[in-house]
């Protein structure tokens, strides 16, 4: 297939953005670049910093501040996940800024790629919530290595109307349910694929299990295998099969039981007994990162930090936020409704809280063994 061809399906919405960038990396091409205001590649500008982050975090919305005061946004580099981005900036990617989630970051720092952060630098340091700021493996001899930004879980998101059975009965066990055989589907990751079998399964620590545990995660992933649709690796791929009633159950974020709910669509978003598993992510300074333009770079962190941002976030996405204060922003009644406690605290606390993946090498090769029906 051309480019152009690549391309014009992209637009049309006849190839998700998985497909996208598997088709621009047979032709050659290792990342999408996105300016804003633009689905397509296209040269980067020299006066903004780089950033490497998630699908749908790209928003201006998400750092206004950055682009009244600068005039536009940064760069924006999408990557599917943390080790395709890994991967990436280890083979010369260079960027500024990159948005992992903590269990990342000591894995990280350990191959030299990152920076301490200057807290001093950032207006809203002192609103992020306090738990946040002194995560395990995130503050190293003293320093600040991560600056929390998002938060929320990994849970099913499924059709109340076609699973009835499951709404008060919430359990991961629904995605391995043959009743669905074709109508499941799975995150392509370490993180929300085989750490999701490894709670179904029981394992005491999900993050660090024993020989035994792995074992029966990997027959857990091979039992799953031929009752899933795919493996799904852009959220909007997944919410899309979920809206048209090909998939009843997968694996979700947040903002997809969000954005599904929004549309009218009959989903619920589980609490499952077995525990969902939560997550926070943030920004790392790269230690290549462009020192020309490090005033910028905490700029943006400071914009994105923002209360401003926040109340975007909860409100459209269904997220949290680190800001504090953010949550006081939105009305009680709207916290309720999107599933957040008043007290953020408390919902952090909740739920099985991402470690860093003990033997993760180990188990990513058989994740892809498994998808490869070894």
């Amino acid at each position: 297939m051309e480019r152009e061809d690549i391309v014009e399906q992209l637009a049309t919405g006849k190839m998700s953005r998985r497909q996208f960038n598997r088709n621009l990396m047979a032709l050659g091409a290792t990342m999408v670049m996105m300016p804003l205001g633009s689905r397509f590649t296209q040269a980067a500008s020299t006066d903004h910093p780089t950033v490497f982050t998630w699908e749908g975090w790209e928003v201006p919305e998400l750092h206004k501040a950055y682009v009244d005061k600068h005039g536009s946004s940064p760069n924006i580099a999408i990557f599917a996940d943390e080790e395709e981005a890994f991967a990436k900036m280890r083979a010369g990617f260079k960027v500024d800024l990159t948005q992992p989630c903590t269990y990342k970051v000591p894995i990280w720092y350990d191959a030299g790629i990152l920076d301490p952060i200057d807290t001093s630098r950032l207006g809203n340091w002192p609103d992020i919530i306090s738990s946040l700021k002194t995560i395990p493996g995130t503050v190293i001899n003293g320093q600040q290595y991560f600056i929390p930004t998002d938060w929320g879980q990994t849970s099913v998101v499924y059709r109340a109307d076609l699973a009835p059975e499951y709404v008060n009965n919430e359990t991961w066990g629904i995605l391995w349910d043959p009743k669905y055989r074709g109508r499941l589907a799975m995150a392509d990751s370490l993180i929300d694929g085989v750490m999701v079998a490894a709670i179904y399964i029981g394992a005491k620590n999900p993050f660090d299990m024993t020989d035994e545990e792995v074992k029966k995660t990997r027959a857990a992933l091979k039992e799953q295998l031929p009752l899933l649709r795919f493996y799904w690796g852009s959220s909007s791929e997944m919410e899309q099969a979920v809206a048209a009633g090909e998939v009843v159950a997968a694996t979700a974020w947040n903002d997809g039981y969000t954005k599904l709910k929004g549309e009218g669509i009959d989903v619920k978003y589980m609490k499952p007994k077995e525990g969902a598993m939560t997550w926070v992510c943030g920004f790392c300074l790269m230690k290549d990162h462009d020192p020309a333009k490090l005033d910028k770079i905490y700029d943006y962190l400071d914009a994105y930090m923002s209360v401003e941002s926040g109340v975007y976030e909860i409100v459209e996405y269904g997220y949290g936020h680190g800001n504090a204060k953010a949550f006081e922003a939105v009305s009680p009644g709207k916290l309720k409704e999107l599933g957040f406690s008043t007290n953020a605290e408390e919902m952090l606390a909740s739920g099985i809280f991402q470690e860093p993946i003990a033997n993760e090498p180990a188990l990513q090769t058989m994740f892809e063994e498994v998808k490869a029906g070894l």
